[in-house]
């Protein structure tokens, strides 16, 4: 530890210097409004653990980091074409090993993610991947996050992310795993990270609210001198010396890709590669940027395999569900089948409800499944996963709403059908009416079995087409169930 305190970074004119450790594994905050330096103050630190082999990653919402690359060999990753290779969240375990085991600094460029889920997700799972690897690699590594707020604001944050950040920000300095939170709006972060970190910069800030979290932090004097610092000036407070004291940060000394655009014309810089093999080797994960022209459907052999045996296990599931449950066939069974009477019109009126629920939902997802996914982009295909996934978390809620009601009407006509009939599983039920020794009454309903749970595209694809066919069966059973009971009173009135 001695050889590591030793290592200081001078971020600052006045030669202020921070210990390298403190940095690399603390949790640190540096907030100002547009125009006071904050940026700056993020590039200056990050220069100075880059020219000190230190390693970190940095999530740029803005796209303002590559500057970095005008000296350092940064692997600069994203969903832009000036980007070293393009990303998607399947990345994240990679991103992690290239980080932590082959020692390559990072800009993860969120900043042409279209679609807000997509980059929130990549960043969840690059985060995930870290905070799990550095359990055994023990690496002082730095995460930088800009534009904090978005992640971990001060209200309303219930996702995957702001928990993971939060996560990091408690747990992550006992694996070497440190964070610097970086924001112009204080007020708007969540104010259990601000009182959590080991060090603050605070530039120039005027809006009252944020003053106001300096006057909380800090106390009135710094908060009545904040509103006047100059571009570049901020306060400076470090716990491991307990101070807090007026500095000047230096000027950047690469390109600064964040500033201003003026009347001048913009030249981009010269700046470093990074190794054609390293490229490459993301690139065969899967969603690289091509290298030549392609014409084919966008998918590798693998998830051709996989929508293959998806659609092949689809079709089995069809097939067995009307084999072994021929009430989903005989839903518009004629009326006068004493076994098959048809629904009144307020049952009909909830069939129908069903049905349409049923194909909405097939109509959001791009089809059900005979729906053709071959030809799907890997994009494409992913988003066609999460859709299926998102529905498939409103169909398991009125699953649980159905299995509520079919419980309900289990045990309020468990006693006119005898306990020996209500003590037995659906599978036993099952077996003995199709074998002729279950009951005396054989025209009572047997309540669905509900789908089972699935794994990966494949299975996620399967799970939503079974539970369609498990709401219909299960609407299905209560309207026979309805009209048993009913037929069941009238016998018993007429005996």
């Amino acid at each position: 530890m001695a050889d590591e305190q030793g290592q200081w970074l001078v971020p600052t004119e006045g030669a202020r210097t921070l210990p390298a450790i403190e940095i690399l594994t603390g949790r640190g905050f540096v907030t100002g409004k547009s125009g006071s330096g904050k940026s700056n103050t993020g590039s200056v630190i990050a220069e100075g653990l880059l020219e000190n082999n230190y390693n970190l990653l940095v999530v740029d919402p803005e796209g303002e980091y590559y500057g970095l690359k005008e000296r350092f060999e940064i692997l600069h990753v994203g969903n832009d074409d000036l980007c070293d290779v393009q990303v998607s969240p399947g990345h994240a375990e990679q991103l992690a090993d290239i980080a932590l085991e082959q020692n390559m600094p990072i800009i993860l460029d969120v900043s042409d993610y279209l679609d807000g889920d997509e980059a929130s997700e990549l960043i969840a799972n690059v985060v995930r991947a870290l905070f799990t690897k550095e359990k055994d690699a023990r690496k002082p590594f730095l995460l930088v996050i800009e534009e904090m707020q978005e992640y971990l604001p001060q209200q309303g944050a219930t996702d995957e992310l702001s928990e993971l950040l939060e996560r990091v920000a408690k747990r992550g300095r006992k694996r070497g795993l440190g964070m610097l939170g970086m924001s112009q709006r204080p007020s708007s972060v969540d104010k259990d990270f601000i009182t959590q970190c080991d060090w603050m910069v605070w530039h120039r800030l005027t809006w009252q609210n944020d003053v106001d979290v300096v006057r909380k932090v800090l106390g009135s004097d710094v908060a009545d001198q904040v509103e006047d610092l100059d571009t570049g000036e901020g306060f400076l407070m470090t716990d491991w010396d307990e101070s807090v004291e007026k500095v000047r940060f230096k000027r950047k000394d690469t390109h600064d890709a964040g500033a201003t655009p003026g009347l001048e014309s913009y030249e981009r810089p010269d700046l470093k590669s990074v190794s054609e093999d390293l490229l490459r080797e993301i690139q065969g994960a899967g969603a690289g940027v091509p290298t030549e022209p392609d014409d084919g459907p966008g998918l590798d052999a693998e998830d051709q395999a996989a929508l293959t045996d998806a659609v092949e296990t689809v079709e089995a599931e069809g097939s067995a569900i009307s084999e072994r449950d021929p009430t989903v066939d005989d839903a518009d069974a004629d009326p006068a089948d004493p076994g098959g009477a048809a629904p009144g019109p307020a049952a009909a009126d909830a069939t129908d409800s069903q049905a349409t629920t049923a194909a909405s939902l097939e109509a959001d997802v791009g089809g059900g499944p005979d729906a053709d996914l071959s030809g799907l982009e890997d994009g494409e295909l992913r988003e066609r996963t999460r859709a299926l996934q998102r529905r498939n978390r409103v169909l398991e809620d009125e699953v649980t709403e159905l299995r509520t009601i079919l419980e309900n009407v289990d045990r309020d006509g468990g006693d006119s059908a005898g306990t020996d009939e209500t003590s037995r599983s659906v599978p036993e039920r099952r077996s003995s009416e199709r074998s002729g020794t279950g009951p005396t009454d054989p025209t009572r309903p047997v309540p669905p079995e509900p789908p089972i749970d699935r794994d990966g595209v494949a299975g996620t694809i399967v799970e939503f087409v079974a539970m369609l066919s498990y709401l219909w069966r299960s609407v299905t059973y209560r309207c026979r169930l309805f009209w048993y009971r009913l037929r069941r009173d009238d016998a018993a009135g007429a005996s």
